[in-house]
């Protein structure tokens, strides 16, 4: 027994010390790592040879060439810009802000030419499209699920023509850019599930805001989220997304009229936030009272919307009476000083 107790000791610290020795070399050679990493970065840095990292080109968008061919230089800029992985956002990325301030982050976002997310991607492609004044553009949002996970996008939808297109970013190409192909806002949703679908994600809610002004006005808000429907009814869906395309610019006239008389900005709501079951149980009503078939879609609301990357945390929200202050005090100064550089992109057509 004795023999059997030293002899499982002197196994135990021979253990030990061999535990010891792997992790002292491991320390080593993490060290040995730090430094050459160190080492290599003070040579890139002291090497004045070394070009400069390219930098992205503003697309040229006066000429009279097809608008197919403008978006897509538009979307090309927008993805050499590349896609954020880093976890960190390099930009402000509120959307209940005066329209100025965005187009205000969207213009700096052309100079520092940093990777963005999907939020800053819809900045920057209205930014480059104020000068397209026959281009239709409305934020569309998206949340999706997979595996117990819930993800959130947004693309902005662009309609000329009768047809209709989307720009963006996201990890996949499929997710955002749409050419204009699509004969409502309804089939461009559903283009949208297949998509969806493809990367085995299961769409759970749309959400459509109303037309972007191609005129920066101090004080004038975005509606991000004008009409909200849920996926679980396609059907109803469907057919509230397509007279929701139909009618935006009128309901977006509306919506303009209704914030001046009011004073508000988008935390005004002229009704809550359509959903696919309200709009089932509306249509309901209107049929047993024989007045005919109401459009669900002009009982709408414009409250604050999610985002998929740049999502506004709980703490934001508690500040954002403030900040809005703060956004109109200063407002009117930005846009006048906003106008000569939206007016800079707006020159000869550059072919992609």
């Amino acid at each position: 027994q004795t023999w059997c107790t030293t002899n499982g000791r002197s196994s135990m610290e021979d253990a030990e010390s061999s535990e010891d020795d792997v992790e002292t070399k491991m320390s080593s050679a993490d060290v040995d790592a730090d430094a050459e990493l160190e080492a290599a970065i003070a040579a890139i840095r002291g090497n004045k040879d070394l070009p400069r990292p390219p930098y992205p080109t503003l697309p040229n968008l006066s000429s009279p060439a097809t608008m197919q061919a403008k978006v897509q230089a538009v979307q090309a800029y927008v993805e050499k810009l590349s896609y954020n992985f880093t976890g960190v956002n390099y930009f402000d990325v509120r959307k209940q802000r005066p329209m100025s301030r965005i187009m205000e982050t969207a213009r700096e976002i052309t100079r520092q030419a940093l990777p963005i997310k999907c939020v800053e991607a819809v900045f920057l492609a209205t930014y480059l499209t104020q000068g397209l004044r026959e281009l239709e553009r409305i934020p569309l949002s998206f949340k999706s699920a997979v595996d117990g996970q819930t993800y959130k996008h947004i693309v902005l939808a662009l309609k000329h023509n009768s047809k209709w297109g989307s720009v963006g970013l996201s990890r996949r190409r499929e997710l955002y850019f749409k050419e204009l192909a699509f004969d409502s806002l309804a089939d461009l949703v559903l283009e949208f599930k297949r998509s969806y679908e493809r990367v085995f994600h299961t769409l759970k809610r749309v959400k459509v805001g109303l037309p972007m002004s191609h005129d920066v006005y101090a004080g004038e808000y975005v509606c991000w989220d004008h009409l909200v429907t849920k996926c679980s009814d396609m059907p109803t869906a469907t057919q509230l997304l397509a007279e929701h395309g139909r009618i935006a610019h009128r309901l977006h006239e509306q919506w303009k009229n209704e914030c001046k008389k009011s004073g508000s900005g988008p935390g005004m709501k002229l009704a809550s936030a359509i959903t696919v079951k309200k709009a089932a149980a509306m249509g309901a009503a209107t049929k047993k009272k024989g007045n005919g078939c109401a459009s669900a879609t002009e009982a709408t609301g414009c409250s604050e919307s999610d985002s998929s990357d740049g999502e506004t945390t709980t703490a934001a929200k508690q500040n954002v009476d403030d900040r809005r202050a703060t956004d109109l005090q200063t407002d009117a100064t930005s846009t006048a000083d906003l106008a000569p550089a939206l007016e800079s992109t707006n020159i000869s057509f550059l072919a992609v």
